[in-house]
């Protein structure tokens, strides 16, 4: 249950900026990259993505980012070259990332019934679970538990948080070390029996085949 003492302890949430929906018909219907990296075209359709070539979206897949009303709050888009050998970053994302609750359009009614939430750091982990019908699953855009983040929970509370940060440990463990920050940031509102950290035995869950994220959904 959430520690009631400690629901006004957020910071306030800004207003949202809304985006015109016409910025929808940049976004190219290529559904390409995603589905050779093993996503089903079915998964895809549902987040409205595709490829944008112009603009500071360039040669990205572009998410556009809805709210709880259907209106466009953002986009965050997947480099498409090979960002390791470029000064492109992996993910860009225009908006106001700390304000996003995604894709709670879709999900927000599945998570109030089964009262678990698994968090993870990209869309491209959320697409490798929604493909293998691992669906209560929202995205941080990054190694941290915004405040919007964390309204969400405490409206929902949740009989279970479960932590799957990229598991990083033959890296430089940026995901484990963020796992367990934000395990202690959430148990300020939450019991610590709520929470868990489990992350992919993999990477992060794109490198996972549906059958291994099957296996690991039976730790949860």
């Amino acid at each position: 249950m959430a520690r009631s003492g400690n629901l006004n302890a957020l910071s306030i949430i800004s207003e949202q900026k809304i985006f015109d929906e016409n910025l929808l018909d940049k976004i190219g219907k290529d559904q390409s990259y995603w589905i050779n990296r093993g996503v089903s075209e079915k998964t895809l359709k549902q987040f409205k993505g595709g490829i944008v070539r112009s603009g500071k979206m360039k040669d990205r897949y572009v998410f556009p980012i809805f709210n709880s009303k259907n209106k466009i709050v953002g986009f965050s888009g997947r480099d498409l070259m090979n960002y390791k050998n470029s000064h492109r970053p992996k993910w860009k994302h225009i908006g106001s990332k700390s304000t996003w609750v995604y894709p709670a359009f879709l999900n927000s009614d599945l998570i109030i019934k089964n009262k678990k939430i698994i968090i993870v750091e990209s869309i491209g982990d959320l697409l490798a679970l929604w493909d293998a019908e691992i669906k209560n699953v929202i995205v941080s855009f990054g190694l941290d538990i915004s405040s919007q983040l964390l309204n969400f929970f405490l409206k929902i509370d949740p009989n279970e948080v479960i932590l799957s940060f990229n598991n990083d440990e033959a890296n430089n463990s940026a995901g484990n070390k963020a796992a367990d920050k934000a395990f202690n940031k959430l148990n300020k509102y939450f019991d610590s029996k709520q929470i868990k950290i489990i992350l992919p035995d993999k990477k992060d869950f794109g490198e996972m085949s549906k059958e291994e994220i099957i296996n690991w959904q039976k730790k949860i």
